[in-house]
Protein backbone atom coordinates (compact mmCIF):
# COMPACT_ATOMS: atom_id res chain seq x y z
CA UNK A 1 0.00 0.00 0.00
CA UNK A 2 3.01 2.10 0.62
CA UNK A 3 4.23 1.53 -2.72
CA UNK A 4 0.80 2.64 -3.86
CA UNK A 5 0.72 5.43 -2.30
CA UNK A 6 3.97 7.36 -3.38
CA UNK A 7 3.73 6.62 -7.03
CA UNK A 8 2.32 9.60 -8.50
CA UNK A 9 0.16 10.14 -11.96
CA UNK A 10 0.49 12.45 -14.68
CA UNK A 11 -2.42 14.57 -14.93
CA UNK A 12 -3.18 16.43 -18.09
CA UNK A 13 -6.93 18.39 -16.65
CA UNK A 14 -6.91 19.76 -13.18
CA UNK A 15 -10.26 19.64 -11.46
CA UNK A 16 -11.28 21.89 -9.38
CA UNK A 17 -14.28 22.08 -7.03
CA UNK A 18 -16.61 25.50 -7.25
CA UNK A 19 -18.22 26.72 -4.13
CA UNK A 20 -16.24 24.73 -1.69
CA UNK A 21 -17.43 25.64 2.13
CA UNK A 22 -15.78 24.09 4.77
CA UNK A 23 -17.34 25.85 8.01
CA UNK A 24 -19.92 24.85 9.70
CA UNK A 25 -23.33 25.70 10.55
CA UNK A 26 -24.00 28.48 12.69
CA UNK A 27 -25.58 27.38 16.38
CA UNK A 28 -28.04 29.71 16.34
CA UNK A 29 -29.62 30.92 13.53
CA UNK A 30 -31.27 34.64 13.72
CA UNK A 31 -34.29 35.28 14.07
CA UNK A 32 -36.31 37.22 11.67
CA UNK A 33 -39.29 39.27 12.04
CA UNK A 34 -42.28 39.64 9.02
CA UNK A 35 -43.61 43.44 9.74
CA UNK A 36 -45.84 44.87 7.05
CA UNK A 37 -44.38 48.26 6.80
CA UNK A 38 -45.74 48.39 3.33
CA UNK A 39 -42.58 47.53 1.10
CA UNK A 40 -41.11 49.72 -1.60
CA UNK A 41 -44.69 49.38 -3.30
CA UNK A 42 -46.30 52.82 -1.40
CA UNK A 43 -43.01 54.77 -2.88
CA UNK A 44 -43.50 53.21 -6.18
CA UNK A 45 -47.42 54.63 -7.06
CA UNK A 46 -48.25 57.35 -9.19
CA UNK A 47 -49.49 59.54 -6.64
CA UNK A 48 -46.72 59.54 -4.29
CA UNK A 49 -44.53 61.99 -6.01
CA UNK A 50 -47.61 64.47 -6.06
CA UNK A 51 -49.11 63.88 -2.85
CA UNK A 52 -45.57 64.50 -1.44
CA UNK A 53 -45.79 68.10 -3.23
CA UNK A 54 -49.01 68.77 -1.74
CA UNK A 55 -47.79 68.08 1.91
CA UNK A 56 -44.56 69.33 2.04
CA UNK A 57 -43.69 73.52 1.44
CA UNK A 58 -40.26 73.23 0.76
CA UNK A 59 -38.97 76.63 2.07
CA UNK A 60 -35.84 77.69 -0.08
CA UNK A 61 -34.01 81.03 0.47
CA UNK A 62 -33.17 82.66 -3.08
CA UNK A 63 -31.39 85.90 -2.79
CA UNK A 64 -31.37 88.77 -5.03
CA UNK A 65 -28.90 87.21 -7.47
CA UNK A 66 -31.29 84.16 -7.95
CA UNK A 67 -28.94 81.57 -6.08
CA UNK A 68 -26.72 82.16 -9.10
CA UNK A 69 -23.66 85.30 -9.37
CA UNK A 70 -23.11 86.25 -12.40
CA UNK A 71 -19.76 88.96 -12.70
CA UNK A 72 -19.78 90.37 -15.92
CA UNK A 73 -16.59 92.80 -15.51
CA UNK A 74 -14.92 90.10 -16.87
CA UNK A 75 -16.54 89.60 -20.54
CA UNK A 76 -14.82 91.58 -23.09
CA UNK A 77 -16.72 94.30 -24.62
CA UNK A 78 -19.78 93.82 -22.90
CA UNK A 79 -20.34 97.00 -21.43
CA UNK A 80 -19.75 98.53 -24.88
CA UNK A 81 -22.58 96.78 -26.25
CA UNK A 82 -21.31 93.89 -27.80
CA UNK A 83 -22.50 90.77 -26.44
CA UNK A 84 -20.73 88.49 -28.61
CA UNK A 85 -18.81 87.12 -25.61
CA UNK A 86 -22.01 85.46 -24.55
CA UNK A 87 -23.76 84.34 -27.38
CA UNK A 88 -23.23 81.17 -29.58
CA UNK A 89 -21.09 81.77 -32.42
CA UNK A 90 -22.80 81.72 -35.52
CA UNK A 91 -20.45 78.55 -37.00
CA UNK A 92 -20.58 75.48 -34.71
CA UNK A 93 -16.66 74.72 -34.03
CA UNK A 94 -15.26 71.73 -34.77
CA UNK A 95 -15.66 69.38 -31.57
CA UNK A 96 -13.24 66.58 -30.57
CA UNK A 97 -14.52 62.99 -31.19
CA UNK A 98 -14.41 62.43 -27.36
CA UNK A 99 -16.81 65.60 -26.53
CA UNK A 100 -19.20 63.97 -29.46
CA UNK A 101 -20.00 61.24 -27.62
CA UNK A 102 -21.92 63.37 -25.02
CA UNK A 103 -24.12 64.74 -27.20
CA UNK A 104 -25.93 61.30 -27.99
CA UNK A 105 -29.49 61.35 -27.27
CA UNK A 106 -31.17 59.09 -25.41
CA UNK A 107 -32.57 56.72 -28.10
CA UNK A 108 -29.23 56.69 -29.30
CA UNK A 109 -27.70 55.72 -26.15
CA UNK A 110 -30.49 52.69 -25.88
CA UNK A 111 -30.09 51.82 -29.75
CA UNK A 112 -26.49 50.92 -28.49
CA UNK A 113 -27.09 48.04 -26.03
CA UNK A 114 -25.03 45.42 -24.52
CA UNK A 115 -21.16 45.53 -25.91
CA UNK A 116 -20.01 42.23 -26.41
CA UNK A 117 -16.46 42.93 -24.90
CA UNK A 118 -17.23 43.42 -21.25
CA UNK A 119 -15.34 41.37 -19.22
CA UNK A 120 -17.37 39.93 -16.72
CA UNK A 121 -20.01 38.75 -19.35
CA UNK A 122 -17.93 37.23 -21.34
CA UNK A 123 -17.34 33.42 -21.34
CA UNK A 124 -14.52 31.20 -19.93
CA UNK A 125 -14.74 28.40 -22.06
CA UNK A 126 -13.90 27.81 -25.68
CA UNK A 127 -16.05 25.84 -28.17
CA UNK A 128 -15.82 25.20 -31.69
CA UNK A 129 -18.87 25.43 -34.06
CA UNK A 130 -18.97 21.68 -34.35
CA UNK A 131 -19.17 21.16 -30.08
CA UNK A 132 -21.62 24.29 -30.64
CA UNK A 133 -23.89 21.82 -33.13
CA UNK A 134 -23.69 18.98 -31.36
CA UNK A 135 -24.49 19.80 -27.76
CA UNK A 136 -27.69 18.91 -26.14
CA UNK A 137 -28.02 22.14 -24.65
CA UNK A 138 -31.45 23.70 -25.10
CA UNK A 139 -29.97 26.97 -23.49
CA UNK A 140 -26.86 27.04 -26.48
CA UNK A 141 -27.93 27.97 -30.29
CA UNK A 142 -26.68 25.49 -33.01
CA UNK A 143 -26.54 28.16 -35.39
CA UNK A 144 -24.12 31.28 -34.70
CA UNK A 145 -26.15 34.94 -33.88
CA UNK A 146 -26.01 37.37 -36.44
CA UNK A 147 -23.54 40.00 -35.55
CA UNK A 148 -25.48 43.24 -34.15
CA UNK A 149 -25.08 46.00 -36.09
CA UNK A 150 -22.75 48.58 -34.92
CA UNK A 151 -23.97 52.46 -34.37
CA UNK A 152 -21.56 54.81 -35.69
CA UNK A 153 -21.27 57.69 -33.88
CA UNK A 154 -22.69 61.09 -34.99
CA UNK A 155 -21.06 62.85 -37.78
CA UNK A 156 -19.27 66.20 -36.81
CA UNK A 157 -21.70 69.04 -37.27
CA UNK A 158 -21.09 71.10 -40.92
CA UNK A 159 -18.75 73.77 -41.11
CA UNK A 160 -19.17 76.77 -43.46
CA UNK A 161 -17.52 76.96 -46.47
CA UNK A 162 -17.01 80.48 -45.92
CA UNK A 163 -15.70 80.83 -42.27
CA UNK A 164 -12.51 82.46 -42.03
CA UNK A 165 -11.14 79.91 -39.68
CA UNK A 166 -11.95 77.38 -41.91
CA UNK A 167 -10.00 78.63 -44.92
CA UNK A 168 -7.26 79.75 -43.17
CA UNK A 169 -7.04 76.21 -42.33
CA UNK A 170 -7.35 74.70 -45.65
CA UNK A 171 -4.74 77.31 -47.22
CA UNK A 172 -1.92 75.95 -43.99
CA UNK A 173 -3.30 72.34 -45.30
CA UNK A 174 -2.15 72.96 -48.72
CA UNK A 175 1.31 74.36 -47.72
CA UNK A 176 1.76 71.39 -45.26
CA UNK A 177 1.07 69.27 -48.43
CA UNK A 178 2.91 70.51 -50.70
CA UNK A 179 6.19 71.60 -48.31
CA UNK A 180 6.01 68.75 -45.55
CA UNK A 181 9.52 69.90 -43.88
CA UNK A 182 8.21 73.38 -43.26
CA UNK A 183 5.32 71.75 -40.61
CA UNK A 184 8.37 72.08 -37.84
CA UNK A 185 9.24 75.48 -38.28
CA UNK A 186 5.22 77.18 -38.10
CA UNK A 187 4.09 79.01 -35.88
CA UNK A 188 1.83 78.64 -33.07
CA UNK A 189 -1.06 80.55 -34.69
CA UNK A 190 -0.96 78.09 -37.84
CA UNK A 191 -3.24 75.62 -37.42
CA UNK A 192 -4.20 73.04 -40.25
CA UNK A 193 -6.91 70.50 -40.58
CA UNK A 194 -6.50 67.32 -40.82
CA UNK A 195 -4.70 65.98 -43.81
CA UNK A 196 -6.10 62.57 -45.24
CA UNK A 197 -3.97 59.64 -46.93
CA UNK A 198 -5.67 59.94 -49.82
CA UNK A 199 -5.25 64.19 -50.08
CA UNK A 200 -1.10 63.17 -49.79
CA UNK A 201 -1.27 60.53 -52.64
CA UNK A 202 -3.31 63.44 -54.71
CA UNK A 203 -0.35 65.74 -54.29
CA UNK A 204 1.92 62.85 -55.23
CA UNK A 205 0.52 61.54 -58.35
CA UNK A 206 -1.91 64.08 -59.63
CA UNK A 207 -4.54 63.23 -61.85
CA UNK A 208 -5.81 65.28 -64.76
CA UNK A 209 -9.90 65.54 -63.97
CA UNK A 210 -10.74 65.13 -67.52
CA UNK A 211 -7.83 63.23 -69.18
CA UNK A 212 -6.18 61.20 -66.84
CA UNK A 213 -3.83 60.02 -69.37
CA UNK A 214 -1.96 63.38 -69.05
CA UNK A 215 0.93 63.53 -66.43
CA UNK A 216 2.31 66.74 -65.67
CA UNK A 217 6.46 67.69 -66.57
CA UNK A 218 6.80 70.73 -63.81
CA UNK A 219 5.15 72.10 -60.60
CA UNK A 220 5.54 75.85 -60.30
CA UNK A 221 4.62 77.60 -56.61
CA UNK A 222 1.95 80.06 -57.35
CA UNK A 223 3.01 83.23 -55.60
CA UNK A 224 2.24 87.02 -56.12
CA UNK A 225 5.07 89.51 -57.72
CA UNK A 226 5.10 92.00 -55.40
CA UNK A 227 7.80 93.51 -57.05
CA UNK A 228 5.35 94.52 -59.77
CA UNK A 229 2.62 96.38 -57.71
CA UNK A 230 2.53 100.29 -58.35
CA UNK A 231 1.87 103.10 -56.35
CA UNK A 232 -1.65 102.83 -57.89
CA UNK A 233 -2.69 99.17 -56.22
CA UNK A 234 -1.49 96.75 -58.42
CA UNK A 235 -4.27 97.60 -61.19
CA UNK A 236 -3.63 94.91 -64.33
CA UNK A 237 -6.12 95.41 -67.64
CA UNK A 238 -6.27 92.63 -70.12
CA UNK A 239 -6.35 94.44 -73.43
CA UNK A 240 -7.17 92.38 -76.61
CA UNK A 241 -6.68 93.87 -80.16
CA UNK A 242 -9.43 92.60 -82.56
CA UNK A 243 -6.95 93.23 -85.51
CA UNK A 244 -3.24 93.26 -85.04
CA UNK A 245 -2.03 96.78 -84.42
CA UNK A 246 1.57 96.66 -86.16
CA UNK A 247 2.58 94.89 -89.39
CA UNK A 248 5.18 92.53 -89.90
CA UNK A 249 8.72 94.12 -89.80
CA UNK A 250 11.18 92.39 -92.24
CA UNK A 251 8.83 89.12 -92.46
CA UNK A 252 8.54 88.50 -88.79
CA UNK A 253 6.84 90.27 -85.78
CA UNK A 254 7.60 94.06 -85.19
CA UNK A 255 8.98 94.18 -81.58
CA UNK A 256 8.38 97.56 -81.13
CA UNK A 257 4.99 96.03 -79.82
CA UNK A 258 6.65 94.88 -76.88
CA UNK A 259 7.71 98.31 -75.27
CA UNK A 260 5.19 99.91 -76.33
CA UNK A 261 2.39 102.96 -74.61
CA UNK A 262 -0.97 102.82 -74.31
CA UNK A 263 -2.77 105.76 -73.24
CA UNK A 264 -6.11 106.39 -71.97
CA UNK A 265 -7.82 109.68 -72.32
CA UNK A 266 -11.24 111.00 -71.86
CA UNK A 267 -13.90 109.90 -74.46
CA UNK A 268 -15.65 113.77 -75.18
CA UNK A 269 -18.44 112.09 -77.24
CA UNK A 270 -19.42 109.34 -74.42
CA UNK A 271 -18.49 110.99 -71.50
CA UNK A 272 -21.66 112.87 -71.11
CA UNK A 273 -23.90 110.41 -71.44
CA UNK A 274 -21.69 108.05 -69.25
CA UNK A 275 -22.14 110.69 -66.56
CA UNK A 276 -25.78 110.87 -66.77
CA UNK A 277 -25.86 107.76 -66.50
CA UNK A 278 -24.19 107.29 -62.93
CA UNK A 279 -25.95 110.13 -61.91
CA UNK A 280 -29.37 108.33 -62.04
CA UNK A 281 -27.97 105.01 -61.08
CA UNK A 282 -26.28 107.04 -58.11
CA UNK A 283 -29.55 108.24 -56.93
CA UNK A 284 -31.89 105.73 -57.74
CA UNK A 285 -29.85 101.75 -58.39
CA UNK A 286 -33.33 99.85 -58.07
CA UNK A 287 -34.36 101.26 -61.01
CA UNK A 288 -31.41 102.63 -63.41
CA UNK A 289 -28.65 99.82 -64.43
CA UNK A 290 -24.86 100.59 -63.59
CA UNK A 291 -23.46 102.11 -66.27
CA UNK A 292 -20.01 100.28 -66.10
CA UNK A 293 -16.90 101.90 -66.59
CA UNK A 294 -16.22 105.14 -67.53
CA UNK A 295 -15.27 105.40 -71.31
CA UNK A 296 -11.70 105.91 -72.60
CA UNK A 297 -9.99 107.07 -76.03
CA UNK A 298 -7.13 104.42 -76.29
CA UNK A 299 -4.08 105.83 -77.65
CA UNK A 300 -1.44 103.36 -78.68
CA UNK A 301 2.56 104.61 -78.94
CA UNK A 302 5.65 103.03 -80.27
CA UNK A 303 9.29 103.19 -80.36
CA UNK A 304 10.49 105.50 -83.58
CA UNK A 305 12.59 103.02 -84.62
CA UNK A 306 13.10 99.79 -84.76
CA UNK A 307 14.98 96.76 -82.90
CA UNK A 308 14.65 99.04 -79.65
CA UNK A 309 12.84 96.76 -77.68
CA UNK A 310 14.66 94.84 -75.85
CA UNK A 311 17.17 97.79 -74.93
CA UNK A 312 14.51 99.89 -73.85
CA UNK A 313 13.18 97.18 -71.83
CA UNK A 314 16.73 96.64 -70.07
CA UNK A 315 16.64 100.34 -69.50
CA UNK A 316 13.53 99.97 -67.53
CA UNK A 317 14.63 96.90 -65.62
CA UNK A 318 15.47 97.69 -62.30
CA UNK A 319 17.73 94.83 -61.95
CA UNK A 320 19.89 95.32 -64.19
CA UNK A 321 23.10 96.66 -63.01
CA UNK A 322 24.05 98.85 -66.14
CA UNK A 323 20.42 100.08 -66.83
CA UNK A 324 21.79 103.71 -66.77
CA UNK A 325 24.66 102.86 -69.09
CA UNK A 326 25.28 105.84 -71.35
CA UNK A 327 25.88 103.81 -74.45
CA UNK A 328 22.48 101.76 -73.79
CA UNK A 329 20.20 104.70 -73.90
CA UNK A 330 22.26 107.66 -76.05
CA UNK A 331 21.43 105.71 -79.30
CA UNK A 332 17.63 106.19 -78.87
CA UNK A 333 17.32 109.85 -77.27
CA UNK A 334 16.81 112.79 -79.41
CA UNK A 335 16.21 116.14 -78.59
CA UNK A 336 12.78 118.15 -77.37
CA UNK A 337 10.85 121.12 -77.94
CA UNK A 338 12.92 122.29 -74.10
CA UNK A 339 16.59 120.93 -75.52
CA UNK A 340 16.60 117.74 -73.27
CA UNK A 341 17.44 114.36 -74.80
CA UNK A 342 14.35 112.07 -74.26
CA UNK A 343 12.99 108.57 -75.44
CA UNK A 344 10.70 109.35 -78.49
CA UNK A 345 7.55 107.55 -78.86
CA UNK A 346 5.33 108.14 -82.11
CA UNK A 347 1.58 107.73 -81.93
CA UNK A 348 0.53 104.63 -83.71
CA UNK A 349 -3.03 104.19 -83.38
CA UNK A 350 -5.72 105.76 -81.94
CA UNK A 351 -9.04 103.69 -80.67
CA UNK A 352 -12.23 105.22 -80.42
CA UNK A 353 -14.72 101.94 -80.56
CA UNK A 354 -13.58 100.41 -76.63
CA UNK A 355 -15.53 97.46 -74.98
CA UNK A 356 -14.46 97.75 -71.28
CA UNK A 357 -15.84 94.95 -68.84
CA UNK A 358 -14.85 95.18 -65.14
CA UNK A 359 -14.30 92.11 -63.14
CA UNK A 360 -13.70 91.19 -59.55
CA UNK A 361 -10.55 91.32 -57.61
CA UNK A 362 -10.06 87.36 -57.65
CA UNK A 363 -12.17 86.77 -60.50
CA UNK A 364 -9.92 86.60 -63.24
CA UNK A 365 -5.98 86.08 -63.41
CA UNK A 366 -2.81 86.36 -65.51
CA UNK A 367 0.08 83.60 -65.09
CA UNK A 368 2.96 84.12 -65.96
CA UNK A 369 5.55 80.63 -65.88
CA UNK A 370 9.08 81.79 -64.87
CA UNK A 371 12.06 79.49 -65.51
CA UNK A 372 15.54 81.43 -64.36
CA UNK A 373 17.42 79.69 -66.37
CA UNK A 374 16.38 81.26 -69.40
CA UNK A 375 16.72 84.65 -67.56
CA UNK A 376 19.89 86.88 -67.31
CA UNK A 377 21.79 86.69 -64.21
CA UNK A 378 20.83 90.18 -62.95
CA UNK A 379 16.90 88.96 -63.42
CA UNK A 380 15.29 89.25 -59.59
CA UNK A 381 13.46 85.78 -60.91
CA UNK A 382 16.34 83.59 -60.06
CA UNK A 383 16.61 83.94 -56.46
CA UNK A 384 12.96 82.67 -56.18
CA UNK A 385 13.50 80.10 -58.98
CA UNK A 386 11.02 77.95 -61.20
CA UNK A 387 7.73 80.07 -60.37
CA UNK A 388 4.09 81.27 -61.83
CA UNK A 389 3.38 84.34 -61.00
CA UNK A 390 0.02 85.42 -60.88
CA UNK A 391 -1.31 89.12 -61.42
CA UNK A 392 -5.12 90.46 -60.92
CA UNK A 393 -6.93 91.57 -62.99
CA UNK A 394 -9.44 94.26 -62.75
CA UNK A 395 -10.67 94.97 -66.05
CA UNK A 396 -10.77 93.46 -69.57
CA UNK A 397 -10.26 95.96 -72.99
CA UNK A 398 -10.79 95.11 -76.03
CA UNK A 399 -9.80 97.66 -78.54
CA UNK A 400 -11.55 98.22 -82.36
CA UNK A 401 -10.22 99.37 -85.15
CA UNK A 402 -11.82 101.93 -86.60
CA UNK A 403 -13.34 101.70 -90.32
CA UNK A 404 -13.25 104.24 -92.73
CA UNK A 405 -16.98 105.78 -93.33
CA UNK A 406 -17.37 108.84 -95.59
CA UNK A 407 -21.19 109.76 -93.82
CA UNK A 408 -19.90 110.33 -90.02
CA UNK A 409 -21.89 110.99 -87.51
CA UNK A 410 -21.47 114.27 -85.52
CA UNK A 411 -20.53 111.97 -82.84
CA UNK A 412 -17.54 110.62 -85.37
CA UNK A 413 -16.74 114.39 -86.06
CA UNK A 414 -16.41 114.99 -82.45
CA UNK A 415 -14.32 112.07 -82.46
CA UNK A 416 -12.02 113.07 -84.97
CA UNK A 417 -11.46 116.65 -83.58
CA UNK A 418 -10.44 115.06 -80.29
CA UNK A 419 -7.59 113.12 -82.31
CA UNK A 420 -6.58 116.17 -84.07
CA UNK A 421 -5.91 117.30 -80.14
CA UNK A 422 -3.95 114.16 -79.70
CA UNK A 423 0.07 114.36 -79.28
CA UNK A 424 1.34 113.10 -82.29
CA UNK A 425 4.96 112.60 -80.29
CA UNK A 426 5.02 111.64 -76.79
CA UNK A 427 8.73 112.46 -75.28
CA UNK A 428 10.11 109.93 -72.20
CA UNK A 429 12.53 111.52 -69.75
CA UNK A 430 13.65 109.54 -66.59
CA UNK A 431 13.85 109.68 -63.33
CA UNK A 432 14.15 108.30 -59.61
CA UNK A 433 10.77 107.51 -57.49
CA UNK A 434 10.05 109.85 -55.55
CA UNK A 435 10.02 109.29 -51.68
CA UNK A 436 5.89 109.17 -51.39
CA UNK A 437 5.91 106.93 -54.44
CA UNK A 438 8.46 104.67 -52.64
CA UNK A 439 6.75 104.65 -49.86
CA UNK A 440 2.72 104.06 -51.11
CA UNK A 441 4.36 101.11 -53.61
CA UNK A 442 6.37 99.34 -50.45
CA UNK A 443 3.34 99.88 -47.80
CA UNK A 444 1.25 97.69 -50.52
CA UNK A 445 3.55 95.69 -50.79
CA UNK A 446 3.99 95.28 -47.34
CA UNK A 447 0.08 94.18 -47.27
CA UNK A 448 1.00 90.70 -49.10
CA UNK A 449 4.85 89.84 -47.86
CA UNK A 450 5.82 91.10 -44.13
CA UNK A 451 9.75 91.38 -45.58
CA UNK A 452 8.52 94.81 -46.51
CA UNK A 453 6.81 96.00 -43.54
CA UNK A 454 10.47 97.35 -41.94
CA UNK A 455 11.13 99.36 -45.31
CA UNK A 456 7.80 100.76 -45.50
CA UNK A 457 8.64 102.27 -41.74
CA UNK A 458 11.58 103.62 -42.43
CA UNK A 459 9.87 105.40 -45.78
CA UNK A 460 7.49 106.90 -43.80
CA UNK A 461 9.24 109.38 -42.25
CA UNK A 462 11.00 110.24 -45.71
CA UNK A 463 7.55 110.67 -46.85
CA UNK A 464 6.58 113.10 -44.27
CA UNK A 465 9.91 115.05 -44.51
CA UNK A 466 8.56 114.77 -48.09
CA UNK A 467 5.06 116.34 -47.92
CA UNK A 468 6.53 118.88 -45.79
CA UNK A 469 8.88 120.36 -48.35
CA UNK A 470 5.63 119.95 -50.65
CA UNK A 471 3.51 122.15 -48.62
CA UNK A 472 6.33 124.62 -47.38
CA UNK A 473 6.57 125.40 -51.42
CA UNK A 474 2.93 125.85 -52.00
CA UNK A 475 2.67 128.49 -49.23
CA UNK A 476 5.65 130.21 -50.95
CA UNK A 477 3.95 130.01 -54.33
CA UNK A 478 1.05 131.27 -52.97
CA UNK A 479 2.25 134.29 -51.36
CA UNK A 480 4.30 135.05 -54.27
CA UNK A 481 1.09 135.20 -56.40
CA UNK A 482 -0.18 137.58 -53.92
CA UNK A 483 2.91 140.01 -54.09
CA UNK A 484 2.89 140.04 -58.38
CA UNK A 485 -1.12 140.49 -58.25
CA UNK A 486 -0.52 143.66 -55.56
CA UNK A 487 2.45 145.30 -57.84
CA UNK A 488 1.17 144.57 -61.26
CA UNK A 489 -0.49 148.00 -61.74
CA UNK A 490 -0.11 150.01 -65.01
CA UNK A 491 0.73 153.88 -64.85
CA UNK A 492 -2.35 154.19 -67.47
CA UNK A 493 -4.16 152.58 -63.96
CA UNK A 494 -3.08 154.59 -61.77
CA UNK A 495 -3.63 157.74 -63.65
CA UNK A 496 -7.13 156.55 -64.24
CA UNK A 497 -7.59 156.28 -60.27
CA UNK A 498 -6.36 159.61 -59.60
CA UNK A 499 -8.98 161.28 -61.97
CA UNK A 500 -11.60 159.21 -60.87
CA UNK A 501 -15.39 160.43 -59.85
CA UNK A 502 -16.37 160.12 -56.47
CA UNK A 503 -20.48 160.90 -55.39
CA UNK A 504 -20.78 161.30 -51.70
CA UNK A 505 -24.24 162.31 -50.31
CA UNK A 506 -25.31 163.16 -53.85
CA UNK A 507 -22.41 165.93 -54.60
CA UNK A 508 -19.79 164.70 -57.23
CA UNK A 509 -16.02 165.22 -56.43
CA UNK A 510 -12.59 163.72 -57.02
CA UNK A 511 -11.12 161.26 -55.11
CA UNK A 512 -8.36 163.13 -53.73
CA UNK A 513 -8.36 166.47 -51.53
CA UNK A 514 -5.59 168.22 -53.11
CA UNK A 515 -7.19 168.42 -56.35
CA UNK A 516 -7.51 171.93 -58.46
CA UNK A 517 -10.88 173.24 -58.75
CA UNK A 518 -12.08 174.74 -62.70
CA UNK A 519 -10.99 178.02 -61.66
CA UNK A 520 -7.10 176.51 -61.32
CA UNK A 521 -7.49 177.91 -57.41
CA UNK A 522 -6.76 175.44 -54.40
CA UNK A 523 -9.81 174.11 -52.33
CA UNK A 524 -8.28 175.78 -48.99
CA UNK A 525 -9.21 179.51 -49.17
CA UNK A 526 -7.38 182.44 -47.79
CA UNK A 527 -9.04 182.12 -44.67
CA UNK A 528 -8.43 177.94 -43.87
CA UNK A 529 -11.66 177.17 -45.62
CA UNK A 530 -12.15 173.53 -46.84
CA UNK A 531 -14.70 172.15 -48.85
CA UNK A 532 -16.24 169.22 -47.02
CA UNK A 533 -19.38 167.30 -49.15
CA UNK A 534 -19.67 169.84 -51.74
CA UNK A 535 -19.16 172.79 -49.29
CA UNK A 536 -17.27 175.20 -47.50
CA UNK A 537 -16.24 174.26 -43.87
CA UNK A 538 -16.28 177.80 -43.62
CA UNK A 539 -19.95 177.94 -44.45
CA UNK A 540 -20.66 174.86 -41.91
CA UNK A 541 -19.09 176.23 -39.19
CA UNK A 542 -21.23 179.52 -39.85
CA UNK A 543 -24.51 177.48 -40.14
CA UNK A 544 -23.35 175.84 -36.95
CA UNK A 545 -23.23 179.27 -35.31
CA UNK A 546 -26.12 180.38 -36.83
CA UNK A 547 -27.75 177.59 -35.09
CA UNK A 548 -26.85 178.22 -31.62
CA UNK A 549 -28.05 181.92 -31.91
CA UNK A 550 -31.42 180.27 -32.39
CA UNK A 551 -31.07 177.94 -29.26
CA UNK A 552 -30.41 181.28 -27.39
CA UNK A 553 -33.02 182.84 -28.97
CA UNK A 554 -35.34 180.04 -27.99
CA UNK A 555 -34.15 180.01 -24.23
CA UNK A 556 -35.34 183.12 -23.61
Amino acid sequence: MAALDSKQFKQDLVVSIRYRNDLPPPPMPPKLLDVDTGGLSQYLTPGYASGLAKREDPNIEVDAEGGMPIDMIGVPGYFLGDESAIMAPEVTPVLDPADLALLLTLDQIKSQGAHDNVSFLRKTQYMTASQLSATTNPFVSSTPAKPKPTLKSAPPPPVAKDDKENIKRHIQKGFDIAYPESIPYNPPEAKANPITQQERDAWTNPVHPDNPRLKPVGFYPILPDVEAYTDVGGSWYAVKFDKAPLGTYRGRKDDRLDAALLGASENKAKHAEWLAKKNAYESNPELYEEPGPEPYVWTLYTPKQHDVSSRIQRIFDDSNPNKDDSELIERLLEESADDTLRLPFERNRIYQNVVQTTMGQTEAMALSIIEPDNLPEYSRFRKQGPAAYYYPIIERVRLKADRGNLGKTPAQAQAQAHEEELADQVMISFREARDDEQYRRTRFRAQFDPAFAAEAEQLEQANEAYEEALRAEELLAQQAELQASAQDVTMQEATDEEHAQVSTNGVSRRDEDDDDDEEGEDDDDDDGGARVNGRSRREVVDDDDDDDDDEEMRDD
